[in-house]
């Protein structure tokens, strides 16, 4: 049951991510991928090296917030790549 559960939160939370980025390029407020790329580090790392006693819940909070970012810069790169080779195409 376990093992259903946490396949299924990883399936939402990376269509989530998906999710984000669509929204974000189709208002045009899409980032360079470069910056969403080294925030998604240091938005884990900074907290934990200044509050090494962070209470667990706003931890996982920030890592699931990280986690997000990544999948935004993944998904922003293929995009990315998908239009370059269009344009190559065309």
């Amino acid at each position: 049951m376990i093992k259903i559960v946490f396949m299924i939160s990883s399936i939402l939370f990376i269509v989530a991510g998906l999710t984000i980025t669509h929204l974000l390029k189709k208002k045009n407020l899409l980032p360079n991928r470069w910056l969403i790329g080294c925030s998604v580090f240091l938005i884990a790392l900074v907290p934990s090296l200044l509050f090494p006693t962070m209470p667990e819940l706003i931890k996982q909070t920030i890592y699931g917030i990280s986690g997000l970012l990544a999948v935004v810069f993944f998904e922003s790169s293929r995009l990315l790549a998908e239009q370059t080779r269009m344009e190559q195409n065309q």
